[in-house]
């Protein structure tokens, strides 16, 4: 009788990318026995090892390390879609809007202005 059993999540995404245990294990500088050892549920990525490892399996990095500790499921993992890329040019843009964004108002300085010295110093004070 066969047994019917489930491929793994490592072997799985490694015939999706037509890559092998042993480039990962070689990435990783660990012997490639601990990539069977990690299918077995023998071994576990390192801390040292995951960033490395997400990428070389094109996973999202945040959800491969949510992944590898337990807090999603394999499915969710999958699912998971990279975080959008801003280019330099437009992360400068977007502090800029930030920046203009959250300057007072001419109305708020004339209401700060307006206030008494004295309860500024109690507001400062609570």
């Amino acid at each position: 009788m066969v047994e019917n059993k489930e491929i793994h999540w490592l072997t799985r995404r490694l015939n999706e990318l037509g890559k092998s245990k042993r480039q990962l294990a070689l990435l990783l500088e660990v012997n490639p026995t601990r990539m069977n050892d990690l299918v077995n549920g023998v071994w576990r990525f390192q801390a040292s090892h995951i960033r490395k490892a997400a990428e070389f399996l094109e996973f999202d990095r945040t959800a491969f390390l949510d992944f590898v500790s337990g807090d999603i499921t394999e499915e969710e993992l999958w699912n998971s879609k990279p975080p959008v890329q801003i280019s330099e040019e437009d992360l400068v843009l977007l502090k800029a809007v930030k920046s203009i964004a959250t300057r007072p108002t001419a109305e708020e300085k004339a209401s700060d202005n307006a206030k008494s010295p004295t309860i500024q110093k109690q507001q400062r004070d609570i």
